[in-house]
């Protein structure tokens, strides 16, 4: 098979694939469930391969996951589009605004709001690093790690409250908090997670077995609080 029928027929596949059952994996991933269990639920026969690419499209779309260190441009406000039509029968589309401040809410399941600008984010990233102010974690000092990601990321919004992925071994977690984690494929050296609820657990309970090493960002006040 030539090069070029490989791809066609991937591409097809793909596609087959996501008006299948893309929808239905958007929505569990959103409701917190792990591969396996969206894997299990899913009426489609569909290879785990392709419901992890799915899934980890989604997270990255979503912002829950993110490629590069955490910047300003996360604090734009989000955009909608609308299509209209006026008396005549012409259509246009406009831009809905999102209210940032409606985004600094904490949820009690991961929090992961799609951004319908997000290619717009990207190309204004780089211009928006953040000087941050730089903090260390001790025990000693500081309350309970798991006080201190919750009192942070009720000051900052989960959607700007995230932690690096540089996870040791996972033994020390449940098997939902582990399954949820072997799940993920990360494609760059460092990947960042948003603080939601399961990471406020996770974090905690790896770093007192002494298997998570890195750092949490808060963009609000430009914390970043090395862990």
């Amino acid at each position: 098979m030539s090069y070029e029928n490989h791809f066609f027929e991937t591409a097809l596949s793909n596609f087959a694939l996501d008006a299948a059952c893309g929808g239905a994996v958007r929505h569990l991933t959103k409701l917190g469930y792990t591969l396996d269990q969206i894997v299990d639920r899913l009426d489609y026969p569909a290879p785990r391969a392709k419901v992890r690419r799915i899934m980890m499209e989604y997270l990255y779309e979503s912002r829950v996951l993110l490629r590069e260190e955490p910047s300003e441009a996360l604090l734009a406000a989000p955009a909608a589009y609308v299509q209209e039509q006026d008396a005549y029968g012409r259509r246009s589309i406009r831009r809905i605004d999102g209210d940032r401040r409606s985004q600094f809410g904490m949820t009690s399941v991961p929090d992961l709001s799609s951004v319908s600008d997000y290619v717009q984010e990207r190309k204004i990233r780089h211009s928006e690093d953040i000087l941050w102010k730089e903090t260390r974690y001790v025990p000693e000092r500081d309350r309970k790690l798991t006080v201190v990601l919750h009192q942070k990321c009720e000051e900052n919004g989960e959607m700007y409250s995230y932690i690096s992925c540089q996870f040791g071994n996972l033994q020390c977690l449940n098997k939902r908090q582990r399954d949820y984690l072997e799940g993920l494929c990360f494609d760059a050296p460092i990947v960042y997670h948003r603080l939601d609820q399961r990471m406020r657990e996770i974090i905690p309970k790896l770093y007192e077995a002494g298997e998570y090493h890195g750092s949490a960002y808060f963009i609000r006040t430009r914390e970043r609080m090395e862990l």
